[in-house]
């Protein structure tokens, strides 16, 4: 854009559209499209805006970064037949001339522009990028427990809800207490419960295998009494 305000142009919609150089016909014709009510505005006058609108990625290239152009008429149109038609102003000049003030009112048609400016420009940066996954992250979570509280304390089936995510255990000391009594009982009962019965057993053996002529024998051992340990007093 630079290199175009080197040489005299005037702006084209397909030619020279880097050239900020407008003519009046051709802001006057993207303004209004009328054209009694262009010439009416010639006349009497009219308010004009020229607006420039910037949008740049400073990734890229700056030469790309480039104005886009718009034109819009701010006075009322006359075949509305408006109170004041057009734009004009009026100013006094004031002079003596031979002891005599004289005082002349002059009111004045013309075109009014109205130049804005706007725009915007951004560049990628890693430190925001994380700073922002980070807040959706966090809003996730937020709209989790807002959705728990929801469900568990304001909807009228809140009952139904708990059933499926919380598990009813109970935990009393006193029912905890008998059954481990009661497994202690079963484990005694158990131990000691063959304490005075009479174990017969039969052992088998042979003699040595250099010894052929040795021949089986049976061995019997008499009833076997057990003493519990508890039962001893000293």
């Amino acid at each position: 854009m630079a290199d175009s305000l080197k040489k005299p142009c005037v702006f084209h919609p397909e030619h020279y559209k880097d050239c900020p150089i407008f003519s009046i016909d051709y802001i006057m014709s993207e303004a209004e499209k009328n054209i009694t009510e262009r010439n009416l505005m010639l006349r009497h006058g009219g308010v004009v805006r020229i607006k420039l609108d910037w949008d740049c990625n400073l990734d890229r290239n700056i030469k790309l970064c480039k104005p886009e152009y718009s034109f819009a008429r701010l006075d009322v149109p006359f075949y509305e037949e408006p109170f004041s038609k057009g734009f004009n102003f009026r100013h006094a000049t004031s002079w003596k001339q031979d002891e005599e003030h004289f005082r002349i009112l002059t009111k004045a048609h013309g075109l009014r522009f109205i130049i804005s400016v706007s725009g915007k420009a951004g560049k990628f940066d890693f430190i925001t990028f994380t700073l922002n996954i980070g807040s959706i992250v966090g809003l996730f979570g937020l709209g989790t427990i807002v959705c728990d509280i929801f469900l568990l304390h304001l909807s009228k089936r809140s009952s139904i809800y708990r059933k499926y995510i919380f598990d009813d255990v109970n935990l009393g000391r006193n029912d905890s207490r008998k059954k481990v009594q009661k497994k202690r009982v079963q484990t005694n009962d158990d131990e000691y419960s063959n304490s005075d019965s009479n174990i017969e057993a039969e052992l088998s053996y042979r003699t040595p295998g250099y010894s052929p002529a040795s021949s089986g024998k049976t061995v019997t051992i008499g009833p076997v009494s057990f003493i519990n340990p508890r039962r001893l007093q000293y």
